[in-house]
């Protein structure tokens, strides 16, 4: 098989619709896991944020003012 004519063309080297069909259905699937690994990772993420704060927020505004009277 020569370079200059890929099995994947027909003869008059236009892209078979075999070609055509797996390149969109490629892209479509690359598209696809995008979308799937970019989904996942943001949920990682969030749970990652949640684990970084605190359970209870309002102890922190009870704490606040001992804190600031101490360092005063």
């Amino acid at each position: 098989m020569s370079d200059k004519d890929p099995h994947w063309y027909l003869d008059d080297s236009k892209p078979s619709m075999r070609a055509w069909i797996f390149s969109q259905m490629a892209v479509g699937a690359g598209w696809g896991a995008l979308v799937f690994f970019g989904v996942i990772l943001f949920i990682f993420a969030l749970i990652a944020i949640s684990n970084i704060l605190p359970e209870d927020p309002f102890a922190a505004l009870d704490a606040a003012p001992a804190i600031t009277t101490e360092l005063a």
